[in-house]
């Protein structure tokens, strides 16, 4: 996880957020992203997706919940769900593991 916090700290590049809040994020993150995969542990070929996630969250802070927002021309809309866009490499991690394990179903 120290590897993760240290990327997000370099994407942020802002010395006033708390280490300890990009921990909780990126906690929080990691806990999501193992339960779509069903796996304990982030696989470290998803640490790039818990990063870019993770900074996503962290600039998402205080808008919380915004679906549209406009002011003078400027539009603000969130996701309603951080990792949707990440949907195609989590499945894709599935079948490959079923794959690997022996367990493929034909339907």
């Amino acid at each position: 996880m120290q590897n993760i916090l240290q990327r997000v700290q370099n994407r942020l590049n802002d010395d006033t957020v708390s280490e300890n809040t990009l921990s909780e994020i990126i906690q929080t993150i990691s806990d999501r992203v193992c339960l779509r995969l069903g796996t304990e542990n982030i696989p470290t070929l998803f640490y790039s997706i818990v990063t870019d996630a993770s900074v996503k969250l962290y600039r998402r802070t205080f808008y919380e919940g915004i679906s549209t927002e406009n002011d003078d021309g400027i539009t603000t809309s969130f996701v309603d769900d951080i990792l949707e866009e990440y949907t195609a490499e989590f499945e894709q991690y599935k079948l490959n593991r079923k794959t690997e394990t022996g367990i493929i179903k034909f339907l």
